[in-house]
């Protein structure tokens, strides 16, 4: 049997066609379906040299729900791309069709929260904090900055994780599952998550208490005498309460209008501001 091996230029292209296309063609029935099978036409044209019916197998494999984090979660079309190699190679029947699109359900999910917990959730709001607090001081560059750098971050990421599944193929199967490995990236992050989380509150929830007492002999300031014993609790007791609201079951509008309903009547009366 001929081995058909692809190429680096193969696969780079099938990386640029998921990075360019993954979010193109999102449909409530298939999802991401119709990228993944748009860029495994060329490579199954290759494997199978014009063979219609291996090729039309092939599309009609990939065309099958799926849906994961397009940029960390590129790592799973990677290792679809070496598994169909593989199969197209494989004699012995060993990898089958039914068994990528098992692995592709088995692990779409798992990834799906990895990447979203990193890139949505962590990484792309510490970038724009960051940036924020740059735009805010009148910088318009920030904004390009932004665009730029993060789009450049978004090809970087899904490169390196889309050739990694490549090269690791079956490998890295076990590599996922084994160990408890989820568990400990998505504990990880969380903590991670919560100290980004505690920065950005000191840094954006401003808001304190301003209450001042004069007295004959002195004045008497509520709100440094509040800092110097717990510094920021203000905004940190009032993320709490907004937590533990939204933990209650309260929608986000009833949460806000009992945040503007404290720092109304906190300002009202001087304590707040």
């Amino acid at each position: 049997m001929e081995q058909i091996r692809l190429t680096k230029k193969d696969v780079n292209k099938a990386v640029g066609w998921w990075w360019f296309t993954s979010h193109m063609t999102y449909n409530y029935q298939r999802l991401q379906a119709g990228p993944l099978a748009g860029m495994m036409g060329p490579i199954l044209n290759k494997l199978y040299k014009g063979d219609k019916e291996k090729v039309s197998e092939g599309l009609v494999r990939h065309m099958q729900y799926f849906n994961t984090e397009p940029r960390w979660g590129a790592i799973l079309p990677g290792m679809v791309v070496a598994l169909e190699e593989g199969m197209a190679n494989d004699a012995s029947g060993e990898i089958d069709g039914s068994m990528i699109t098992e692995i592709k359900t088995a692990l779409m999910g798992p990834l799906a929260g990895i990447g979203d917990t990193i890139w949505a959730g962590l990484i792309k709001p510490v970038i724009l904090s960051i940036i924020l607090s740059w735009a805010q001081e009148g910088n318009v560059w920030a904004a390009w900055l932004y665009g730029i750098g993060v789009t450049a971050l978004d090809f970087a990421v899904t490169y390196i994780m889309f050739t990694q599944g490549y090269k690791l193929g079956m490998d890295s199967i076990d590599k996922f599952l084994e160990g408890g490995f989820i568990a400990k990236v998505t504990t990880f992050l969380g903590i991670v998550g919560l100290f980004c989380l505690g920065a950005m509150i000191v840094k954006y929830v401003t808001i304190s208490a301003v209450l001042t007492l004069e007295m004959t002999t002195t004045t008497l300031d509520f709100g440094a005498i509040l800092n110097q014993i717990f510094p920021c609790s203000v905004p940190l007791a009032l993320t709490f309460l907004a937590y533990w609201l939204q933990v209650k079951g309260r929608s986000v509008t009833t949460v806000l209008l009992i945040l503007f309903v404290i720092g109304f009547a906190g300002g009202a009366i001087g304590f707040l501001g």
